[in-house]
């Protein structure tokens, strides 16, 4: 049995991608080997083995360090370890204390800690606020943070005493001189809290400071030009086509696993899945004069699970962070499993726009009003399936940790068909289909009809340029919408400050569950989403119509 498991551990180990052969001294000369994550979202300590109360963590940052320090065993200066974004968020994010600022820093800390010599940064590192990023990046020593296409000058973000983030990096790897530059998701603006944050070219955020960069770069005579990104799949492939000179795109935001690399333009491309699921290993052999030598190079990806040796320091690491977080407790019992994975996170989803329903109408004055709920699909964050049986406050919360309020909306039928042909448009990740979680309202989109166009400036959407047609039918409480007639909606207070580009929500009458102002503090001082979902929970109405 134990040979068969150690058969099955070195299967494992070489089946990803192409196979690992043992390199000799001269194969190492103008090699570097470059190991990736992105999209981690701190899942520094991997799933959980066993029942709720009895378990124990796989642990993911731990087994990444050692394998960090077995690489470098075998090819001193030869090793380097890169983020492609999202570092943050997660269960993580919440203390004991409710300090986000000491617990994103600390999250970077354990990140540099662990080993990490450079990374990019993506929409979650946002989702605080610049403020708390600003705090969380100032003292990182040894991991550089890499980002080309902001402004330097945003006043958040911009410290003259210590420099958070750099536009391009150089370091010398295996005897090659690599050049990094890095670009962050244009949908930042608006699928996390960007703040005073401003690109460097509102225009073409992506495009002109990537062209920049690479000119700068090869001024330098560096031997190989990294991009490190937090586009998403798609736009890597439109970056690599659109600006030559770009050798190896190191991705994340889509969280694709590619087993095998892709081709575009001049480019490598690839990306290793999400939340530690996977490392990725990217070796490669330098070209005489600058660029690589493809098939003296390759790339696999390797399964972060028991197989991977953990480092013991860093174990112990983690789980001195891990004391600052709440005690896990059982607040509930599922009747039925629920299912995050892929489509059939939208039946949990729709469970939670309708607990936020049932919640909005025991608020004063509003019981006879809400009539549906209108929800994102980008707030539940997991991808797990939570079987029958004990439920957790630490599982509802790791499901939702972005501390989302609910929201109250009065709208007319003509202005909640408005918003929802902004469902009917491609998601930040290029899916065509409904964007919205929904309860109480039946809706049908056409992507073959005109969609809607907004106007901007410098980047910011401040107007309709070509309202929508692909809103086909929508019913609220199972009765065609009238235009003129009045409906009271629940949403989230992200979705109700534009979230994921939900311009039109910005000009509704918006208002908290105790009547106040949304603009006032945007119903921060009530219960989150997370709230509402347990309570629900405890009282065991969570499920029922």
């Amino acid at each position: 049995m134990r040979q068969a498991s150690l058969l099955l551990a070195f299967v494992l180990f070489t089946g990803c991608g192409v196979h690992q052969r043992n390199l000799n001294r001269d194969d190492l000369h103008h090699r570097c080997l470059l190991l990736t994550t992105n999209d981690s979202e701190s899942h520094l300590d991997g799933p959980r083995v066993g029942t709720p109360l009895r378990f124990h963590y796989q642990g993911t940052l731990d087994r990444i360090a050692a394998e960090k320090r077995r690489q470098l065993r075998q090819r001193p200066q030869g090793v380097l370890l890169v983020s492609a974004g999202d570092v943050l968020q997660g269960r993580y994010m919440a203390r004991k204390d409710r300090d986000r600022r000491q617990a994103a820093r600390r999250a970077w800390r354990l990140y540099e800690q662990a080993g990490y010599d450079v990374g990019v940064l993506g929409n979650h590192e946002f989702d605080a606020g610049p403020a708390v990023l600003r705090y969380a990046l100032s003292g990182l020593k040894t991991f550089q943070i890499v980002t080309s296409n902001l402004d330097p000058h945003s006043p958040t973000l911009h410290n003259p005493k210590e420099r958070l983030y750099k536009t391009l990096w150089t370091r010398r790897c295996g005897g090659l001189k690599l050049g990094f530059f890095g670009l962050l998701t244009p949908t930042t603006r608006n699928i996390s809290d960007f703040g005073d944050t401003r690109f460097s070219d509102p225009q073409e955020p992506v495009l002109a400071p990537a062209r920049r960069a690479v000119a700068a770069l090869r001024a330098q005579r560096v031997d190989v030009i990294v991009a490190l990104t937090h586009l998403g799949l798609r736009a890597d492939l439109r970056l690599a086509r659109a600006v030559s000179g770009i050798d190896l795109i190191i991705g994340g935001h889509s969280h694709t696993l590619l087993r095998k690399w892709k081709i575009a333009g001049q480019s490598v491309v690839v990306q290793s899945g999400e939340r530690f699921g996977h490392l990725g290993y990217l070796d490669i052999k330098g070209r005489p004069g600058g660029g690589i030598i493809r098939a003296a190079s390759s790339w696999r990806v390797r399964p972060i699970d028991e197989h991977m040796s953990p480092d013991e320091r860093m174990k112990t690491i983690v789980s001195r962070f891990r004391a600052d977080y709440a005690v896990e407790q059982i607040v509930g019992h599922r009747t039925k499993a629920w299912n995050l994975k892929g489509r059939e996170r939208r039946r949990y989803g729709r469970l939670v726009a309708q607990a936020a329903m049932k919640w909005m109408r025991t608020q004063s004055g509003l019981s006879d009003k809400v009539a549906g709920a209108v929800l994102n699909m980008g707030g539940l964050r997991t991808n797990s399936i939570y079987p029958a049986g004990p439920v957790t406050d630490l599982e509802i919360r790791s499901i939702h940790p972005f501390r989302n309020r609910p929201v109250y909306l009065d709208v007319s039928g003509a202005e909640l068909k408005e918003m929802l042909e902004h469902a009917c448009t491609k998601g930040h990740r290029g899916h065509l289909g409904s964007r919205a979680i929904l309860a109480g309202i039946d809706m049908r989109c056409n992507g073959e009809r005109p969609r809607v166009r907004y106007r901007k400036s410098k980047g910011q959407v401040v107007g309709i340029a070509q309202r929508g047609q692909r809103v086909q039918r929508l019913e609220v409480a199972g009765k065609k919408i009238d235009p003129e007639g009045r409906y009271g909606i629940v949403t989230n207070d992200y979705i109700a400050r534009g979230g994921s580009g939900y311009w039109w929500v910005t000009q509704l009458r918006r208002r908290c569950a105790d009547g106040e102002d949304f603009q006032r503090r945007r119903c921060r001082h009530l219960p989150t989403l997370a709230d509402v979902v347990e309570e629900a929970v405890r009282a065991g109405t969570f499920g029922e119509p």
